[in-house]
């Protein structure tokens, strides 16, 4: 199953530099309560069908 959120902590970029996604889950109140600060962004994750056209 796909989760609603995704964390990813921007301090942390793989070789690339994308920020690496270091939590997920689908309660936001309870991301926010672990990943709190500037690092952290927190995503809502859209399903293909969802997405506009780009």
């Amino acid at each position: 199953m796909i989760p609603k959120y995704i964390v990813f902590n921007t301090n942390m970029p793989n070789k690339n530099g994308n920020a690496l996604p270091v939590g997920q889950g689908n309660n936001l109140d309870e991301l926010l309560s672990v990943f709190h600060g500037k690092a952290y962004q927190i995503m809502k994750v859209k399903t293909l069908s969802d997405r506009e056209e780009w």
